[in-house]
């Protein structure tokens, strides 16, 4: 999984494929429905990032959706190389074809990185959909990934980047970084945490919450 940090750092789909064909529904009109919680604790950030864990849903989201991320954990020692990373994905026999893919990087000096892959890792860069730095989120400010979907899901691991079904929003804390972003997405089912083996999370956990947006009755 050395692959996701070094693509972590590359800009790449083609954005022709980003374009909406149709009008997405509003936020308005739908409701969450029951959450699911996780609970991942420090040391699942703390092995090689060959270490997967794999945490599944109770059924696959295929509609819309959102994700709430919380990271509650302390480090000591270098900032920088103590690093979490989640990946919310549909579940697939090989995880590098769990594809599409977001994947969300936290480092303990506060930076934050949203990634999204559209096809196969090996025939396609990430899309870094949001990068920065910001050291007041840590131990505080949730990171919220809301999915609005506006047709029907793509297939998993597309040997080209299917065209947008859905738009994804990205807020920090109270702050909107990233509002309506088209994006093609099969379902979310699964996600995966990595660390490094370097890292130097000592207590603490990230929390993960996860809920289908439904239609009202």
């Amino acid at each position: 999984m050395v692959l996701l940090i070094i693509e972590s750092t590359t800009i790449g789909v083609l954005y022709w494929r980003l374009t909406p064909t149709s009008t997405p529904s509003t936020a308005n009109q739908l409701y969450p429905a029951a959450p699911e919680t996780f609970t991942v604790p420090f040391y699942k950030f703390n092995s090689p990032i060959s270490n997967d864990t794999e945490y599944s849903l109770t059924e696959a989201y295929n509609n819309s959706w959102t994700v709430t991320l919380q990271n509650q954990l302390t480090f000591s020692g270098s900032t920088q190389t103590s690093e979490a990373e989640v990946a919310f994905a549909p579940e697939y026999p090989a995880e590098n074809q769990s594809i599409p893919t977001i994947i969300v990087q936290m480092r303990a000096d506060g930076l934050v990185r949203v990634e999204y892959f559209a096809q196969s890792w090996p025939k396609s860069f990430g899309l870094v959909l949001y990068n920065s730095t910001s050291p007041t989120w840590v131990g505080g400010q949730n990171i919220t990934l809301r999915f609005i979907s506006f047709g029907p899901p793509s297939p998993v691991n597309p040997q080209l980047a299917p065209r947008p079904n859905g738009n994804l929003t990205i807020t920090i804390g109270q702050t909107r970084v990233l509002a309506d972003f088209p994006i093609a997405w099969a379902n979310i089912s699964s996600f995966y945490v990595y660390g490094l083996p370097n890292s130097t999370f000592t207590t603490g956990q990230v929390l993960i919450t996860a809920y289908r947006l439904m239609p009202s009755l």
